[in-house]
């Protein structure tokens, strides 16, 4: 049909057809990946590690291989990993956790040692109990029909009276009594309780508490916590700050039943340098980023003053932001976000929806670049205590 015709050109052959029209190209998977969220570019240097994750997986020698298939699986499932509550164990931890299970070891006798785990808040104490709680698990015991609880662990309540502090112990050891106000518990309730459950061990976190009554009944507190372990013929642990310390110091039965062992701020050196390495191969980054290198490690702590919750938290968020920018390993740079999470624009609003699945979801759909705004929150720098300034000698509030 003449409609169907294709026109002659001068000089040309009428047989010869005129070039098609280019077809238009398609955005294949790998350049999709190659240009990032919202049309932004990635650096050459990291393209890969979106390009062919899955084909490198074999390679990411920096990682646990346990954590190597969460690294090949997409963004929103490797924040939620990032975010959950991580335990790293380092050294410090480590000798923690080798004196405690050697108290539990130890034969009964009637003067039971105990120890007191120091340190500031933030500084990983009640991770390290609540780990050694993991480790001797509840269990039933099918040949005595008994539910055996091998550590006992109690969170002193705020404001304690002797009265309060002792149905805590027995209300967390699952230990039946009849409660009468006006008559005393009797010492043998707890003792009976504790041999029927095969208790081991028993932690008192948040020790620091009973300092905070007055008179005599913090002396009343003193004296029990001091005899708990003649009570109950079990090793005791002590969980606070240094508050605790100094009614400890103060008493010689005290210093002598309860040893003070510390869990100080961290400092360059393999201490932390273990503990960071031990973090990034737990973290589904899929490129290395050095965390021990001594330069990280120095804007690390001038970022977080060493204290291992704000460690933690700077890490979660650092890693978070190399998910979202495509560049997949922590800098230096994106160490202050944890002070600016993600604004409330970027929440969804689904009442079904795990808050841990909202959040990474809001980390990975914040648009905002480049550091952190001047008007963010600034680190503490004295937590839970006054600072005098240098300059004028006044007292400046720490809060």
């Amino acid at each position: 049909m003449a409609q169907n015709a294709t026109p002659a050109r001068s000089g040309k052959s009428s047989q010869q057809r005129a070039p098609a029209a280019k077809a238009p190209t398609r955005k294949t998977p790998a350049r999709r990946e190659s240009q990032g969220a919202a049309g932004r570019s990635t650096p050459a240097g990291i393209r890969t590690a979106r390009i062919s994750a899955k084909a490198r997986a074999s390679n990411w020698a920096h990682l646990d291989p346990v954590i190597r298939p969460i690294a090949a699986q997409k963004d929103l499932a490797r924040a939620r990993h990032i975010l959950k509550d991580l335990y790293v164990s380092h050294p410090p931890a480590q000798h923690v956790e080798r004196q405690i299970e050697q108290l539990i070891r130890l034969p009964r006798r009637i003067r039971m040692p105990g120890l007191f785990l120091c340190g500031e808040s933030g500084m990983g104490k009640t991770h390290v109990l609540r780990r050694i709680e993991r480790r001797h698990p509840e269990r039933d015991d099918p040949t005595t029909k008994r539910h055996i609880r091998p550590v006992l662990y109690v969170q002193v309540p705020a404001g304690p009276d002797l009265r309060t502090l002792r149905r805590t112990v027995i209300d967390e050891a699952n230990i039946p009594f009849l409660d009468h106000p006006s008559r005393p518990l009797l010492q043998s309730v707890l003792r009976r309780g504790l041999a029927a459950a095969g208790t081991e061990l028993i932690a008192l976190d948040e020790i620091h508490n009973v300092v905070h009554t007055e008179g005599k009944q913090r002396r009343w507190l003193l004296d029990w916590v001091r005899c708990l372990s003649n009570e109950t013929q079990r090793p005791i642990v002590l969980a606070g700050t240094e508050e605790f310390e100094s009614a400890i110091l103060s008493d010689p039965q005290l210093s002598s039943r309860y040893p003070i062992v510390r869990l100080a701020r961290w400092t360059a050196g393999p201490d932390l340098a273990a503990f960071l390495q031990g973090y990034e191969r737990a973290c589904p980054l899929r490129l290395a980023s050095h965390l021990s290198d001594p330069s990280f490690m120095g804007a690390l702590l001038d970022e977080t003053e060493g204290v291992t919750d704000t460690i933690i938290r700077s890490l979660q968020a650092a890693a978070l932001v190399a998910i979202r920018e495509g560049t997949e390993r922590i800098v230096p740079e994106y160490l202050s976000w944890w002070r600016d999470p993600p604004l409330l624009a970027y929440y969804e609003a689904g009442d079904a929806e795990q808050e841990s699945v909202a959040l990474a979801r809001a980390w990975l759909k914040d648009e905002r670049r480049g550091a952190p705004s001047p008007s963010a929150p600034a680190v503490r720098r004295f937590r839970n205590r006054a600072s005098l300034r240098a300059e004028d000698g006044r007292c400046a509030d720490p809060f």
